[in-house]
């Protein structure tokens, strides 16, 4: 947010779409195994997300700033990705 401000003078404020709630509500419904499986597909769906949008950051951004960021979350998020991914099959059989 701030740099959106200092660079380029605008502000934004990202929204849920209602396929976004709808999800939510699914997740906020569920509880035990059941949370944790869905949850962790979620998130590693919506990390790859990211992490794809971060590639694109890298190639694409010019300030040193947000291509570092966006180098960050490639790694962080693609780590993240492999530990859901490991938990959910050690912890649950699923692939």
């Amino acid at each position: 947010q701030t740099w959106l401000k200092d660079w380029y003078g605008i502000t934004y404020e990202p929204q849920m779409t209602r396929g976004m709630e709808r999800q939510m509500e699914k997740l906020a419904s569920l509880s035990g195994a059941a949370f944790e499986i869905k949850f962790m597909q979620m998130m590693t769906e919506h990390h790859e997300k990211a992490v794809k949008e971060g590639e694109r950051c890298v190639e694409r951004a010019s300030h040193p700033e947000l291509i570092e960021f966006c180098h960050d979350i490639v790694e962080t998020q693609t780590e993240e990705i492999q530990t859901m991914q490991t938990w959910l099959s050690t912890w649950y059989g699923v692939d």
